[in-house]
């Protein structure tokens, strides 16, 4: 089980007021930068952690340049409004002085209303069925290090042959059965390849990206993930996220903007 979650999602006060956090490369993507979902788990923990807030129900962050392994970020929570059922904060990262993403998350406490679930979970085999690509070639540093994946198939594009269909159906969860936490949910929505490598070898970064979250999902539970892409303007493409826990019920809910790079 791994050692690094949710630690390395942890700002610190550093003694004079600043909240600092350590850019790992242990996140990083192939393109050798952070993940941008480890980006959000840590912006959101450290409002969690340092405003008066409940849960998440949304939240939406905005990347202006990607942080390097190796430095030290400043993290600043700033509370909007702190209601009595929704609270909300901005949370702002830099490194050096220099803004690398804000987030503003939307919390709330003891909140109880009707639920009625109108979609259905991605149906895939059982994962214990299905074989960990890391035994056959997918990498192990970094993000994919990180986080266990199951697919029924391997994705056209890891073998040479896009499919021309932007979606991806994928079982995941934390190294080792990690308990998924709030944060988690915020970094399971953009912790896998993004689909649209189905429609060529293109390459995308994330420029927005915002999150509904509903509830979590039992420690140790595998999440039925579902990504799509159906739009391509400009070099910009959405990307739609549903993360499901193993007993068809919807624990978060995604939807980012990304360009081509």
């Amino acid at each position: 089980m791994t050692d690094f979650y949710p630690h390395d999602t942890i700002a610190t006060p550093d003694g004079s007021g600043r909240l600092t956090l350590e850019v790992t490369d242990r996140w990083n993507t192939p393109l050798g930068k952070p993940n941008g979902g480890w980006v959000l788990a840590s912006m959101l923990r450290t409002a969690m952690d340092h405003a008066d807030v409940g849960r998440p129900v949304v939240a939406a962050i905005t990347y202006f340049a990607s942080p390097e392994a190796g430095t030290i970020a400043d993290l600043t929570v700033t509370p909007v409004k702190l209601g009595r059922r929704v609270q909300t904060v901005d949370v702002d990262l830099a490194c050096d002085g220099r803004p690398l993403a804000r987030m503003t998350a939307s919390f709330a406490r003891d909140h109880h209303g009707p639920t009625q679930e109108l979609g259905a979970a991605p149906e895939l085999p059982d994962p214990g069925t299905l074989p960990d690509p890391r035994e056959v070639g997918m990498p192990r540093d970094g993000l994919f290090g990180r986080v266990e994946y199951r697919m029924a198939q391997a994705p056209g594009w890891s073998v040479g042959q896009p499919s021309g269909d932007p979606t991806t159906d994928v079982w995941q969860r934390l190294d080792g059965g990690t308990e998924i936490d709030w944060p988690a949910l915020g970094l399971l929505v953009d912790a896998c390849p993004p689909p649209v490598m189905e429609l060529g070898p293109l390459v995308s970064m994330t420029v927005q990206l915002t999150v509904h979250f509903h509830r979590l999902p039992e420690p140790g539970s595998w999440v039925a993930s579902r990504f799509s892409t159906r739009h391509l303007a400009d070099g910009f493409h959405e990307e739609d996220g549903e993360l499901w826990d193993d007993q068809g019920r919807l624990v978060a809910q995604s939807r980012q903007l990304a360009i081509l790079l």
